[in-house]
């Protein structure tokens, strides 16, 4: 495989990691689970919206950048590294989703950033959450819906197999809090009642869709956390010099760097087969892009807090919000172990074909 983002789409990532560089997350976050107040932020939101982030994926017209799958990874990769607080990769899937199945509606209001989306799929194999359709009718009970508490719409799927894109305002859901590590997203319990549902396809490849991209926003989170280790690494002071002269120090962040760039690869497989169009291979590397990015994050939010000391531990620092993010994250789509298996299961179709 050769993969490699062109100049274009690199200089579309600065100026998305430019805007969300303006909206600085971890004072916000910290401010607002202070105040005990749902984690959202409406302010870069509506930037995004202006900007025409949002309805990228349907195609071009005056509401949205004519950009395509390959372009969605480098923005899930700088919502990871920035921590954005808003449902942005949902919304994405979302108006892929509307326009493949060749429908407009919602399209407009995912645009402006009137529609915000949630994401409730479960894990490969996995009969729930699940809700049950009866013509265009939806109703049951999904939990945890991450962003539940803001959305106006979820992407989830039915027993059948078949996604669905379920209007939380026709008629209004009913919504619980839920306790969540993640000061990024929310987590909410949804009861619904004949809610209006649009029909998008079979849940297996939305859900591989949105690992691919969810592994691109681990990505991003990996390489901040490396970033704020280096950094930190370079300006702390102990006997006389920087902790990262210390061996033990350099080869932990070497160690890091290399888990990172072998992610970064198997993230890069993850994109190439967006737009293949062998779900076999779709699902092969939706499942080595998933396990991989999730260990990664993971043990770079640890290595992050580790390298920090007992700085790293207190509310002020930012690795501590990373390490409950790679934890929610680790939890949503199905755990690692879960893609583990269904990359196995993949390799030995192809060995059978």
């Amino acid at each position: 495989m050769n993969f490699a983002y062109t100049p274009a789409q690199l200089a579309l990532a600065e100026e998305l990691a430019v805007l969300l560089g303006r909206f600085e997350a971890p004072p916000k976050l910290r401010a607002l689970a202070d105040a005990g107040i749902a984690a959202f932020d409406a302010e870069l939101w509506q930037a995004l919206a202006e900007q025409q982030w949002l309805g990228h994926s349907m195609g071009p017209d005056q509401h949205h950048r004519d950009l395509g799958a390959e372009e969605q990874t480098l923005v899930a990769y700088e919502a990871g590294r920035a921590l954005a607080s808003v449902p942005l990769l949902a919304t994405l899937l979302a108006g892929q989703a509307l326009n493949t199945a060749g429908s407009a509606a919602y399209q407009d209001e995912l645009a402006v950033g009137a529609l915000h989306v949630a994401l409730c799929l479960p894990p490969p194999g996995a009969a729930t959450p699940a809700v049950a359709v009866s013509g265009d009718k939806a109703s049951g009970r999904l939990s945890p819906v991450v962003d539940g508490l803001v959305a106006d719409a979820v992407l989830c799927a039915d027993a059948k197999g078949a996604a669905w894109l379920v209007d939380l305002r026709r008629p209004t859901a009913r919504r619980r809090q839920l306790d969540t590590l993640d000061l990024a997203h929310t987590a909410a319990e949804l009861d619904i009642d004949s809610a209006l549902a649009h029909p998008l396809g079979p849940a297996d490849g939305l859900r591989a869709r949105a690992a691919i991209l969810t592994a691109f926003e681990q990505l991003g989170g990996a390489q901040r956390c490396l970033d704020l280790a280096v950094a930190y690494a370079k300006e702390r002071y102990a006997f006389g010099q920087p902790i990262g002269a210390f061996q033990a120090v350099k080869h932990k962040l070497a160690a890091l760097h290399v888990e990172i760039e072998l992610a970064r690869a198997n993230a890069y497989y993850g994109a190439s087969a967006l737009t293949d169009a062998d779900p076999t291979t779709l699902s092969l590397a939706a499942a080595l892009a998933r396990a991989s990015a999730t260990d990664t994050y993971l043990t770079a939010a640890q290595e992050c807090l580790h390298i920090h000391g007992g700085v790293g531990f207190t509310w002020a620092c930012e690795a501590h919000l990373h390490l409950r993010r790679a934890r929610a994250l680790e939890a949503a789509l199905g755990s690692a172990a879960v893609w583990r298996e269904g990359l196995v299961d993949s390799h030995a179709l192809l060995a059978s074909l």
